[in-house]
Parts: C-alpha cells; sequence; structure tokens
C-alpha cells in the first residue's frame, strides 16, 4: 500500500515538474520573440497629402479639446502605417534614421511595411475619408 502512495507523489511530482517546465519554457520564447528580436507589427498613424492620397480625416470636437477658430485648420488627415517593431528599433540606432527621421516611413524593398489608405467600405465607427 505505501509503496503505491509513493509512486503516485513521484508521478505527480514529475507530471507538476515537466508542467513547470513547459509553462517557462513557454513563457520564455514568448520573452525572446516579442522582447529581444521584437517579431511583432506596429500600427501608427502618419502624416497624409489628401491631394495626391485617399487619407483619413480627424476634425476637432470643440467639447473634448480646444480647436481653431478657422474650420480649414481643424481637420487633420492621417494614414496608417503597418511597420515590423523591429525595423524601427534599428532605425532609431543608426545616424541616418532611414525610415524613421521625421516620421515612420516605408523604405524602398522594405518587407513587411505597407501603409493603409482610406477605404469608405471599411471605416471604423467615428472615421471619415477625405474627399
Amino acid at each position: 500500500m505505501e509503496n503505491m502512495e509513493q509512486k503516485s507523489n513521484l508521478g505527480n511530482k514529475i507530471f507538476y515538474i515537466i508542467l513547470a517546465l513547459l509553462l517557462v519554457g513557454s513563457v520564455g520564447a514568448s520573452f525572446y520573440k516579442i522582447v529581444i528580436l521584437k517579431n511583432y507589427q506596429i500600427v501608427a498613424e502618419v502624416s497624409c497629402d489628401p491631394a495626391i492620397e485617399k487619407c483619413f480625416a480627424y476634425e476637432c470636437d470643440p467639447t473634448t479639446e480646444e480647436c481653431s477658430e478657422n474650420p480649414e485648420e481643424n481637420i487633420s488627415y492621417y494614414k496608417n502605417i503597418s511597420k515590423k517593431a523591429a525595423t524601427i528599433y534599428a532605425c532609431e540606432q543608426t545616424s541616418e534614421k532611414l525610415g524613421c527621421n521625421e516620421g515612420l516611413s516605408c523604405t524602398e524593398g522594405e518587407a513587411d511595411c505597407s501603409y493603409i489608405f482610406c477605404n469608405s467600405d471599411q471605416l471604423l465607427e467615428g472615421e471619415i475619408c477625405s474627399e
């Protein structure tokens, strides 16, 4: 009887040790991928010229913020950029700052970098497109 209890306790210990190792390994792999390699996409707003691009438009709301008296100054235009976090980090570490100097941009031939322009069929609540 005592031998069965010892085997059961040993089996439980082995199970919990394996479970703890899998958990630590999973957290470690995620930490390495996200923090060390910076292997994820960033989506951010960047400036947009409505004369040549289909931009998102943001209109100042006087109830929540201070707006200009000139209605044209109350509208700001933007597009979204989707870019790898690792390339943003690498860009910030260089003296040339290619792709991140004034604002984020895609450099020629850069993989996993794209602009997201306004599409009236896919607008979210509160979003408007430039005309």
